[in-house]
C-alpha cells in the first residue's frame, strides 16, 4: 500500500506540473496571438488609412514616431461610430503633432502608439481568452479526476487480492 501512495503522489505532483506548465503556455498563446492582432491592426490602419475624423471635445490623437522627426497620426474618438481613424502616407512632424493640441483640433495628444488594451482588445477577446483558458484548465480537472477514480479502483483491488494490476 505504500508502494502506491508514493506512486499515486507522483503521478499528481506529475500531473499538477503539466497542469501548471499547460496554463502557463494558454496565457503565452493569448499574448503572442493579441500581439499579432495589434500588429495587424495598426498596419492596416498605417497602409489603408479609414480617413480621420476629429472633434475638438472628444478627440485624441497618437503620434507614432516613424522616422526623423516623422510621425504618424491615429485619431481615437470613443464612442463614435469608427473610433480609430487615420489618413495614409500622412505624417507630421513633432510640432506639428504638438501644435494640434494648441490649435483645439483634439483634446489630447500622445506622443506613443495605443497600448492593445485600447486599441485591439475588445470584450469578445476577453470571453474568448477565458474560455481557452478554462478549457484547458477543465481539461486537466478532467485528468485529475480520472487519476483519482484510476487509483481508487487500484488501491480497493489491492485491499481485496494483494496484488497490483494496472
Amino acid at each position: 500500500m505504500e508502494f502506491i501512495q508514493k506512486m499515486k503522489k507522483r503521478e499528481f505532483i506529475e500531473m499538477g506540473l503539466k497542469a501548471l506548465a499547460a496554463v502557463l503556455a494558454a496565457f503565452l498563446a493569448i499574448i503572442l496571438m493579441e500581439g499579432m492582432i495589434y500588429c495587424i491592426e495598426l498596419h492596416a490602419l498605417k497602409t489603408a488609412g479609414k480617413g480621420h475624423v476629429t472633434f475638438s471635445n472628444s478627440t485624441v490623437a497618437y503620434c507614432i514616431k516613424e522616422d526623423d522627426n516623422k510621425y504618424f497620426v491615429i485619431y481615437y474618438n470613443e464612442g463614435t461610430e469608427k473610433e480609430w481613424s487615420a489618413t495614409k502616407d500622412v505624417y507630421l512632424t513633432e510640432a506639428e503633432c504638438k501644435a494640434l493640441k494648441t490649435q483645439n483640433k483634439v483634446k489630447d495628444v500622445e506622443m506613443h502608439a495605443p497600448n492593445a488594451f485600447e486599441f485591439s482588445i475588445t470584450p469578445v477577446h476577453y470571453v474568448v481568452m477565458a474560455v481557452f483558458v478554462a478549457a484547458v484548465a477543465g481539461f486537466f480537472v478532467y485528468k485529475f479526476v480520472a487519476l483519482t477514480k484510476e487509483y481508487k479502483g487500484i488501491e480497493d483491488n489491492f485491499k481485496k487480492t494483494g496484488t497490483i494490476e494496472f
